[in-house]
């Protein structure tokens, strides 16, 4: 462009620049290759989604197994834990029951020991 060109001239030729650019844009999505490029990642896209669906699916349906597995080993370790009570229970019945038992008996075993000084003295006379 010359030096002489007026304000008038630049700015009609940069409107004119931007008309021509715009109906290149025009052209270009009137063109059936743009649409069927587009309708193609459309297609991808939603292939892409459609996988990343089913991927999670199946994410979600080996964690809900692993909670299944897991609950199912809780429970059994809480049947065994309350079965090993229930022993621990019976066996400081029998051993109370028991101790009892030889209380009574180291009673009674005192009792008799306590008459045995009387019984020596008495034979020693």
């Amino acid at each position: 462009m010359p030096n002489d060109d007026s304000l008038e001239t630049r700015r009609n030729s940069s409107l004119e620049a931007k008309k021509q650019l715009l109906a290149k844009f025009r052209s270009a999505a009137d063109d059936p290759a743009a649409a069927k490029r587009a309708a193609e990642r459309k297609a991808i896209l939603e292939a892409r989604a459609e996988r990343e669906r089913i991927k999670e699916a199946a994410r979600q349906k080996v964690l809900e197994e692993e909670r299944r597995v897991a609950a199912e080993e809780a429970a059994k370790r809480a049947e065994e834990e309350r079965i090993r009570a229930a022993k621990a229970e019976e066996e400081a019945a029998r051993f109370r029951n028991s101790s009892t038992a030889m209380a009574a008996r180291a009673l009674a075993d005192m009792a008799r020991g306590a008459g045995y000084p009387a019984r020596k003295s008495a034979r020693r006379a």
